[in-house]
């Protein structure tokens, strides 16, 4: 009979949340968390500064 330890399963590395914070003219700020569509972003910054 032969002993065999157990294979354990490799621990996952935690997933990084991705988050961007912008300031804004006049002190406004936004957060963005997880993806976005970087000129989707840049349009609505625009549209929001104009």
């Amino acid at each position: 009979m032969e002993i065999v330890a157990e294979a354990q399963a490799p621990v996952a590395a935690p997933v990084a949340e991705s988050h961007l914070e912008i300031e804004l003219a006049g002190g406004h700020r936004m957060r963005i968390s997880g993806s976005y569509d970087p000129e989707a972003l840049a349009r609505l910054i625009r549209g929001l500064t104009a």
